[in-house]
């Protein structure tokens, strides 16, 4: 394993929920709990001052002992604090492009600042230009999953421990956001002697196939920060459009929302995916800028519009932020282009992960966010089989109901779900995310805790403190790093 010269790195920050919710071509994608929505609080165009930049070579298949293919992923230091003996913090790559942001900055950035310790970032195989394979083929994605990643990371930190910080004793804490936040907790789990503790921001490390939850927390958390009787203009307006559908009247909903192809009995999928960008809109706008005043807002604007039905108003809601396209491609063809690119280098892959993402989605996490519980203000037409149809539009006919059931089974199985029995663990969320739902949000063991920060929708304890923050935002804060440093201890 060896690392290379050191070169100088400029990171641009690319906002992934605008990538993921429309995609290139501005159609709704496939939503997931990969990202954390946090990152909508990065500086847009950050250029890193104070890291270097490094790549580390490591086996494409660690399982396999014939396959001697090896890759080079990038990684970022920042050894400015660094004190003799003192430890090393690593910020956990997730589903995105390499971020020498967060080892800059932050809260994880303080705390290394104040223990004399080395920060370190790697970016998780597959994402950003950190490539195993030539191509994203389906074929090629079989080296894409957790047990993968975890091995890259376990023998990188080996490396860093030996041949960069060179103390092989020196200890090791993780920390990552939403899926690397996983990620993170996961290699405390499976290598507590190598690993000597980890918090996770916005951890999702419960798999699940159908995440209805995720829908009907949405509409709670539109009653509790916004209003009942904005509640009741999504439900109405969701209602009207089912009915409209049942009643063939396609015509009438594809004129009132612009759509690029016109919803057809005979296409099925495009109707689902009509429902599901349609609630997409509400998800950006409700936690896109990470407040609930963004909430308190969109429902002021809902409660405000003088159209005489539900319909109508969620038709204007639509107009006003997606008025400047010609129309909006709701059809299905359009929903899964930006995940068929097979190409290392094209933006979607290589900025924003989207054929990765889905692929992980398919195969390992699920996380489908359906309403057919008919427990949510989104109607009742989104189901988990639309999902499953898009993951074999996307991959191939071999991934059927099966294949994503028993990912999300084994995924379960490896990690322990609910039930991790880890310590030396941290878990934040937030009160109004319903990515809680897959985290862990009562948990506490030896030196391990989880910890919901009342109010918020969004979860900004990795982020230093500002003048707005909460008094409950502090006080995880405050927690955070007193965990921290008991695993120093």
């Amino acid at each position: 394993m060896t690392r290379t010269h050191a070169v100088p790195i400029r990171v641009a920050i690319f906002s992934a929920l605008a990538a993921v919710a429309f995609g290139s071509n501005a159609g709704p994608l496939l939503l997931d709990l990969l990202h954390p929505r946090a990152d909508v609080n990065v500086p847009a165009g950050y250029v890193a001052q104070r890291s270097e930049a490094f790549r580390f070579r490591t086996r494409v298949d660690h399982f396999d002992v014939q396959n001697r293919a090896t890759f080079e992923f990038n990684y970022v230091s920042n050894g400015e604090y660094y004190r003799p003996g003192g430890p090393i913090f690593i910020v956990v790559g997730g589903n995105n492009a390499l971020n020498a942001y967060f080892i800059e900055n932050g809260l994880f950035h303080d705390i290394a600042r104040r223990q004399g310790g080395w920060l370190f970032s790697n970016e998780h195989r597959y994402y950003g230009r950190s490539s195993p394979v030539e191509d994203y083929s389906a074929p090629n994605m079989r080296f894409l999953s957790v047990e993968q990643a975890l091995i890259d990371l376990i023998e990188w930190i080996d490396h860093l421990r030996r041949e960069v910080v060179r103390d092989p004793n020196a200890k090791v804490i993780l920390h990552g956001l939403g899926y690397g936040g996983a990620v993170a907790i996961w290699a405390r789990q499976r290598f507590p002697s190598l690993i000597d503790g980890a918090y996770g921001s916005t951890a999702s490390v419960i798999a699940r196939v159908d995440f209805a939850e995720y829908g009907e927390d949405m509409g709670e958390t539109i009653r509790t920060l916004g209003h009942d009787d904005c509640y009741g203009i999504v439900w109405r307006g969701f209602r009207t459009a089912e009915n409209l559908i049942d009643a063939g009247l396609y015509g009438r909903l594809s004129e009132m929302f612009r759509t690029c192809v016109p919803l057809r009995a005979d296409d099925p999928l495009t109707i689902e995916t009509f429902f599901y960008g349609l609630k997409s809109s509400f998800e950006a706008e409700m936690f896109g800028q990470a407040s609930p005043d963004s909430v308190t807002r969109m429902c002021a604007e809902l409660l405000a519009d003088p159209a005489e039905t539900a319909l109508e108003v969620l038709a204007n809601f639509f107009e006003r932020r997606y008025g400047a396209f010609d129309c909006v491609p709701f059809d299905f063809e359009s929903n899964i282009a930006s995940a068929l690119d097979e190409e290392v280098g094209v933006p979607n892959n290589a900025d924003f992960g989207i054929r990765q993402r889905t692929y992980q989605l398919c195969t390992e996490f699920g996380w489908f966010l359906t309403s057919s519980s008919g427990g949510s203000p989104f109607g009742t037409r989104i189901t988990y089989r639309y999902f499953i149809d898009t993951c074999r539009a996307v991959f191939g006919e071999w991934i059927d109901q099966s294949v994503v059931y028993d990912g999300v089974r084994l995924t379960n199985l490896h990690f322990g779900a609910d039930d991790p029995r880890v310590t030396n663990v941290v878990y934040v969320n937030a009160q109004h995310d319903p990515t809680r739902f897959v985290s862990l949000t009562d948990y506490t063991n030896l030196l391990a805790n989880a910890f919901v920060i009342k109010g918020a929708v969004v979860s900004l304890d990795w982020m230093a403190e500002t003048p707005l923050d909460s008094e409950d935002l502090l006080r995880v804060r405050e927690e955070i790093v007193g965990y921290v440093v008991s695993w120093l201890s």
